[in-house]
């Protein structure tokens, strides 16, 4: 019987703040669905801060009117919400709504707002109650708050929430990719190659020949600077050009 009520004290504590926590841990994956992007974590630092309203009413009404309210109503009441806003959130997370011209997560927000209440007013209604059991289910008490962070955090690790894949792609202009849509947040690297689908050759002897390998050719600007790999490469195909040509005038210096 001990044990069994340790136990319901426990999952009594993780009730604190479980939902929030859960919030947090899925953001990575939130923020690339939501309109909002990466502008989310703080609409949700404001929403959270404003559901403080919740312990400031309770606290006001054990000033003003002692004895009037009784803990055991309210938690069932903030049980019920926070029950009720869980659900409609599985449904209703991804709706958004036009204001001012843009699209934002209106619903995500209000039952945000609803989760967060319920979770701060926990603060102020759940250690009244605990003064009525013996003082040593507090400990249990504290550890059952502990896992409302504890397990949101590996069940996002078992998901693998947030998790980013770097894929380098080569695409030729004109030219579209056809993205694969995974759990996964990925990351594409393109690498173009000027000019379509030609061999290095051919690439390399319109570079020679385009500027005139009778004159200078002028300092160029991007990845294929003096410094660049490519130097040694465009020094020898000019040599086997002159040795074929029997001139001496191309110079890369």
């Amino acid at each position: 019987m001990a044990f069994l009520t340790h136990l319901l004290v426990c999952v009594f504590g993780m009730g604190s703040w479980v939902a929030i926590n859960g919030l947090w841990v899925e953001l990575p994956l939130l923020v690339t669905k939501l309109p909002e992007g990466w502008y989310l974590p703080s609409y949700l630092t404001v929403v959270i801060q404003l559901a403080n309203i919740g312990p400031l009413l309770v606290t006001l009404m054990h000033r003003f009117r002692p004895g009037c309210l009784s803990e055991v109503p309210v938690i069932f009441l903030i049980l019920c919400v926070g029950t009720t806003a869980c659900i409609l959130l599985a449904f209703l997370w991804s709706m958004t709504s036009w204001i001012q011209g843009r699209q934002h997560s209106v619903a995500f927000i209000v039952l945000t707002f609803f989760l967060a209440l319920v979770d701060c007013t926990s603060s102020v209604t759940f250690l009244p109650f605990m003064s009525q059991l013996p003082t040593y289910y507090l400990t249990t008490f504290f550890i059952g708050e502990g896992l409302s962070g504890l397990l949101p955090a590996l069940v996002a690790l078992v998901q693998g929430s947030g998790i980013t894949t770097c894929v380098n792609v080569t695409e030729t202009p004109g030219t579209t990719l056809n993205p694969v849509t995974t759990m996964e947040t990925s990351i594409t690297q393109v690498a173009v190659i000027p000019g379509g689908a030609h061999s290095v050759g051919d690439w390399l002897w319109d570079l020679q020949y385009g500027h005139g390998c009778y004159e200078p050719l002028p300092h160029p600007a991007g990845s294929l600077g003096w410094r660049s790999p490519y130097r040694a490469l465009l020094d020898a195909v000019c040599s086997l050009s002159q040795l074929c040509q029997g001139d001496a005038g191309c110079d890369l210096a």
